[in-house]
């Protein structure tokens, strides 16, 4: 939900519980005090009364006026004086209105009577009703000019946070694209954005710096790694190796080559964490599956390795000379980590592939496997295909998942 939907809503129904409790303690209070005014009018009249019997010592004329009637009746007990709402008899309306009474009492030539004062409140809940009616107009238009300043006024005081927020979407490392700064008089706003701008600046200096480090150290690695293996084959060829001293050789060699390997994939996974391989194009997976096991199959036949595919036609965007290192990478893994005269199982369909590989009998650490440097009990790799592979999913949008099926190590992408 957006900030501004998120505000409206928030304020809306604040404004709307506000005016709803307000209109009823006004309607409540209102209602209390004209039904005081109404009761201040039975008290007047009942005083009319009891200096009428006070005057002349008996009792006046029963009244029954068209909002006012007054009778009297005999009482042989005391009478509570109270005030409560009755029903009024409107003869000229012929219909039955709400209606406030008094009872008291006076003692006429030694008679105890009930005074009974009644008035109609008709008028009094009609101005109460036109009071109300007046309030829930303020309200409905106090609520309608709350949503127009904010369909309008609010929006456009936050267009300048959302104009930052649309660059920092677009910001992009590889373009060197800079976030400008956002014409605006708000001074958190133009805060904000100095800062952000700021940022970018270094963000993009720290990149190419490190760019240019990694590119820089991955060259520099490689030639004394080179020269090495340049000196390790004159040393061989010369022939003064003895056979002790050849076993430690052929260790160097490994070590050199694990050493390139390793190189090679921290460059590799440095270019594609800085998203360096941006160019991409449409790719018929299958062709591509079908060449990188031409490459194996020198080392399927000497591994005993039996490899079953069931591949389908099936286009894929993705960079050309990325696409190679993640199916080199999977075979490689699927190898590296069978036994021998094992088998792998290849499966390739329109937005799917799988391989899945004999090896050992307990599934790997799901929450592990694609963490740099991690390697299973035993292996000789460098830990960092299958986090190589990982990356390449993650940078082009694919979907990576391991699982342990049927005694089979399965590692399903999805397109």
């Amino acid at each position: 939900m957006k900030l501004m939907t998120k505000y409206n809503r928030i304020g809306l129904w604040f404004t709307i519980a506000a005016m709803v409790i307000t209109g009823l303690v006004y309607y409540f209070t209102i209602s209390y005090i004209l039904s005081g005014q109404v009761d201040q009018d039975l008290v007047t009249e009942e005083k009319e009364v009891l200096d009428y019997v006070k005057s002349n010592g008996r009792l006046p004329h029963v009244l029954d006026l068209e909002n006012l009637k007054i009778s009297f009746e005999p009482s042989a007990s005391p009478v509570k004086r109270e005030f409560h709402d009755e029903a009024f008899f409107d003869k000229r309306e012929n219909e039955t209105e709400s209606g406030r009474q008094l009872t008291s009492s006076v003692v006429v030539q030694g008679q105890l009577y009930r005074i009974r004062i009644i008035e109609s409140k008709v008028e009094t809940d009609d101005l109460v009703r036109l009071i109300f009616e007046v309030t829930l107009t303020i309200i409905a238009v106090l609520l309608i000019g709350l949503f127009v300043l904010n369909r309008f006024v609010v929006r456009n005081l936050w267009r300048p946070f959302y104009a930052i927020l649309h660059q920092i979407t677009r910001f992009n490392l590889t373009d060197q694209n800079k976030i400008s700064k956002v014409e605006t008089g708000i001074d958190e706003f133009k805060l904000m954005n100095d800062e952000i701008a700021s940022m970018s600046r270094r963000v993009n200096r720290d990149y190419q710096e490190l760019k240019n480090f990694t590119e820089n150290a991955a060259h520099e690695l490689m030639t004394p790694l080179s020269l090495v293996n340049f000196k390790m084959d004159n040393l061989v060829q010369e022939g003064l190796v003895s056979d002790r001293q050849g076993v430690l050789v052929e260790e160097i060699y490994q070590t050199l080559a694990k050493m390139k390997k390793l190189n090679k994939s921290m460059l590799m996974l440095a270019r594609i964490e800085n998203r360096l391989f941006d160019e991409r194009e449409r790719i018929d997976l299958a062709n591509a599956v079908r060449d990188a096991l031409i490459q194996f199959e020198e080392l399927f036949r000497k591994r005993g390795i039996k490899v079953s595919t069931a591949i389908e036609s099936a286009e894929i965007v993705v960079n050309v000379n990325v696409l190679p290192v993640l199916l080199n990478n999977l075979l490689s893994n699927a190898v590296n980590h069978n036994y021998q005269n094992g088998k792998i199982l290849i499966t390739v369909s329109k937005g799917y592939m799988s391989i899945a590989n004999t090896g050992t009998n307990k599934p790997l650490d799901a929450n592990a496997i694609f963490q740099r440097f991690y390697k299973a009990a035993g292996s000789e790799g460098t830990g960092l295909g299958l986090t190589l592979i990982k990356e390449i999913c993650d940078a082009f949008g694919f979907t990576l998942q391991y699982e342990f099926h049927k005694g089979l190590h399965v590692f399903e992408l999805r397109f």
